[in-house]
């Protein structure tokens, strides 16, 4: 077992990179559950009332989301979300490529956690775009027809020939209307938030070259690899 270098900064036992990349996801992970074998457990909530918990209460803590190997960490300082890591059988991911993927509809674990612990913890997974935590997921979508639909989360894998493609452009339509439109990281990957349904989706290179396929999204959590210029 990895022993805690001290009591202040626990993690500096493990190396770190920037926020959103995969270290030595290990070490940091099994420190984690370290520091919160031994720490106050304040009790289970939804995702709301956590927010709404911590915020009233200024708490410095963790929340945890573990269910079908797919588990949140939610680090708060005096209350508020700063940090986020993700983590499943696929890999983990840091702050905002890892708060992106909460969908609002997780329940979870509250710890109280001294605040040396939690800032230490946070400069780790630091949220940059506080959007991606702090609004419930079916206020922020679009609906469409007046139906009400599912929310989840789509994530798309760019390739060319099975080498995933960087600095794509990937643009969601639903009719002649773009609701959502981001670049794929080094990895090829691009996730949306989004509602259950059919969507047109352009995806645009770097040397301006454009690519138009459709999605089917029914799922609250689904991964697809889009060959391009096959």
């Amino acid at each position: 077992m990895l022993g805690l270098k001290s009591p202040s900064d626990p993690f500096t036992a493990a190396r770190h990179h920037e926020p959103g990349v995969d270290a030595c996801t290990g070490e940091i992970i099994q420190i984690i559950d370290e520091v919160l074998s031994t720490s106050s457990y304040v009790g289970s909530y939804s995702y709301a009332e956590l927010m709404t918990y911590t915020a009233s209460h200024s708490l410095n803590g963790v929340g945890v989301h573990d269910e079908n190997d797919r588990k949140f960490y939610v680090v708060f300082e005096e209350g508020s979300p700063e940090g986020v890591i993700f983590t499943d059988t696929k890999g983990t991911l840091f702050g905002d490529k890892a708060a992106i993927l909460l969908t609002g509809q997780e329940t979870f674990e509250l710890f109280d956690v001294g605040r040396p612990v939690v800032s230490a913890l946070a400069s780790r997974c630091r949220i940059f775009d506080k959007s991606h935590v702090k609004k419930r997921l079916d206020e922020d979508l679009p609906s469409f027809g007046g139906i009400h639909r599912s929310p989840g989360i789509l994530c798309l894998t760019l390739a060319k020939s099975g080498v995933p493609q960087s600095g794509i452009r990937v643009s969601i339509k639903k009719g002649r209307q773009i609701i959502a439109s981001d670049i794929t990281t080094t990895d090829g990957k691009v996730c949306f938030k989004l509602l259950n349904g059919t969507y047109d989706c352009m995806a645009v290179d770097r040397a301006q070259e454009t690519y138009t396929f459709m999605v089917d999204f029914n799922d609250r959590y689904a991964e697809s690899v889009i060959e391009i210029g096959g």
